[in-house]
């Protein structure tokens, strides 16, 4: 996204509002609670690891955490942008059936290959 700004422009909300369930008013509120989270606009994989411990903190969650981070990493850069992250909360919180499934498969097929397989079970 370039420099991080305080609110998205319109190009990227007629764009988000293209690949997503969220209407403007949740894309700019979402946005907002991004970047009081992430002021650099981007999510590392130990930021989002801090976070991801909030929801299970009686137990080590860093390894499914990583797989969680490595599906709303969609360009595999090592950081989560807004964009990345706001489609997946789109497809998780709201999607469709087939949608769910799609990202639940992402995760376990960890080499992205298409299939999961014994190796990527053993990681």
């Amino acid at each position: 996204m370039g420099q991080v700004r305080s609110r998205l422009t319109p190009q990227e909300i007629d764009d988000l509002k293209k690949y997503t369930y969220f209407s403007e008013k949740e894309l700019q509120q979402w946005y907002k609670g991004f970047l009081r989270d992430c002021p650099s606009g981007r999510l590392s994989v130990t930021e989002f690891r801090k976070i991801y411990q909030q929801f299970f903190p009686s137990g080590d969650s860093s390894k499914f955490s990583d797989f969680v981070f490595n599906v709303f990493d969609a360009n595999r850069d090592g950081s989560i942008e807004f964009t990345e992250f706001i489609k997946a909360l789109s497809v998780t919180s709201k999607g469709s059936l087939e949608e769910k499934l799609e990202w639940a498969f992402n995760l376990y097929d960890l080499d992205k290959d298409g299939a999961i397989t014994r190796t990527d079970r053993k990681s």
